[in-house]
């Protein structure tokens, strides 16, 4: 496992998708905060934390994505398979390696949340309550969503269809759900996890969970 750990993020750090795909999510957020800074509203850096946390992870999700789609566009997965051999071996590495470089980025979106804010003139929280599960919302939401993007990438021939799919579900399902079938947002894998809610981040944990099996069985049986 050691070895595929190491191929894996030899792979992964090699991309300059990998690092604009990151930079671009603490962007996103700097400027966010920024504006919600520049309001001097007290509650400027959990709101900060709305759309541009989701577009921050979809980001984070086509990092995870890439992990396989790259692999294929360039014809390069049956080498993986040659070196790595297992199936279990290959998906396990990158779902920690994504896992890892998800939380990097959720990391780096907080702090720059917060320098936004603080360079727009507005304050950070005095209580560490509501800014607390706003961030751990973040680093959950992007930790969930990098592992998302592996199980996706392992399904799907496609990388622009399993981004869209990814965002689709982001941005138009649970919206749809939400808003005309009532369905309580905190059960919502991806509401949830963004509110803190253990309900919704339970839901998204046993979605990827079962989305990273599907994606192994899927690398044995279509792609071996």
């Amino acid at each position: 496992m050691k070895h595929a750990l190491a191929y894996e993020w030899v792979r992964a750090r090699s991309l300059r998708s990998t690092w604009l795909l990151l930079a671009g999510a603490g962007v996103l957020q700097f400027a966010s905060g920024l504006f919600w800074g520049f309001k001097r509203d007290f509650g400027a850096f959990t709101s900060a934390f709305g759309p541009a946390a989701r577009l921050g992870a979809l980001l984070v999700a086509a990092i995870g994505i890439a992990a396989f789609g790259l692999d294929r566009r360039h014809g390069t997965l049956a080498t993986t398979r040659l070196v790595l051999r297992s199936p279990v071996r290959i998906v396990a590495a990158r779902a920690l390696v994504t896992a890892g470089l998800a939380l990097l980025g959720g990391v780096l979106m907080v702090v720059l949340t917060a320098a936004g804010v603080l360079t727009g003139g507005g304050a950070l929280p005095a209580g560490a309550g509501a800014a607390g599960r706003a961030a751990a919302g973040v680093l959950a939401l992007t930790v969930l969503s990098g592992l998302a993007g592996v199980a996706l990438g392992g399904l799907l021939r496609h990388t622009g269809l399993a981004v869209g799919l990814f965002a689709g579900w982001t941005f138009v399902a649970e919206t749809a759900l939400a808003t005309l079938t009532r369905v309580p947002v905190a059960v919502l894998p991806f509401g949830g996890t963004a509110r803190s809610a253990l309900p919704g981040t339970a839901v998204f944990a046993a979605l990827v969970v079962l989305a990273l099996g599907a994606a192994t069985f899927t690398l044995a049986r279509r792609d071996g």
